[in-house]
């Protein structure tokens, strides 16, 4: 089995769900938000968005965006010294937070191991142990000698490039200035997290609170107002 289809089959077992023919991942009730505030890729399109991004580089950030569920301000932020390669976790200093509170965040380990690998493909991280020569520089260097670190614009534009390239890029309206609203923004990937170990994963509310930084469980419970599929399948389903 290739890494990709192992990580595809990670994500529906993960959610109890299992993988029809066509390698779609069953989703039962559905928990598409209709018009909902939240904006969030489906497990499906998750999965078909990560599969068209070819770049290792990209798919690692893409990743790390999703698994973290972090806020694209935190994630540029991100130095070598936050990493915790034992515990495969993120800590975010609450210097860098939206709340101004500390945080520690956990990723997949194999996700953990291709940040390894990158590191050690540019040269950051010793090739026989896990030494980081430099533990102050940010984890995404950017060229921009004013920040050394990845813009948050840059994200966007790499998202928007996968997006496109996925057949995902949707349309929900125009703003004052007449330019188009997109409904997938890279923000959407901190939704998409929520949205996904809320409803597919079925992690406990303070859980997902936690790993995301939000400074109260009720901004959590917004992810968790059902539509009228779910309250028609979880009644059909204690009847």
């Amino acid at each position: 089995m290739k890494p990709f289809d192992k990580m595809r089959t990670f994500y529906a077992e993960k959610g109890g769900e299992k993988m029809d023919n066509s390698g779609n991942v069953k989703l039962l009730p559905e928990y598409r938000q209709d018009g909902g505030n939240f904006r969030f890729l489906t497990l499906n399109e998750w999965l078909k968005f990560l599969d068209v991004v070819d770049n290792f580089r990209h798919k690692i950030i893409m990743r790390l965006l999703y698994e973290s569920g972090c806020r694209i301000g935190e994630f540029v932020q991100i130095q070598l010294k936050h990493l915790d390669f034992i515990n495969s976790s993120i800590f975010f200093p609450a210097d860098n937070t939206k709340t101004n509170y500390s945080r520690t965040s956990y990723v997949p380990v194999e996700l953990m191991n291709d940040v390894k690998t990158l590191l050690r493909q540019e040269g950051r991280m010793a090739k026989r142990s896990e030494k980081i020569y430099k533990p102050d520089d940010f984890l995404i260097l950017s060229n921009d000698y004013r920040t050394r670190h990845i813009s948050a614009n840059r994200l966007r534009q790499i998202f928007q490039k996968y997006i496109i390239k996925a057949g995902l890029d949707r349309e929900y309206g125009h703003d004052k200035l007449g330019r188009r609203l997109r409904k997938f923004t890279v923000h959407s990937l901190r939704h998409s997290h929520i949205m996904h170990y809320l409803h597919v994963h079925k992690l406990a509310v303070p859980i997902v609170q936690r790993q995301v930084g939000h400074r109260t469980l009720q901004a959590t419970m917004s992810y968790c107002q059902p539509n009228d599929e779910m309250v028609r399948e979880a009644y059909g389903g204690v009847r």
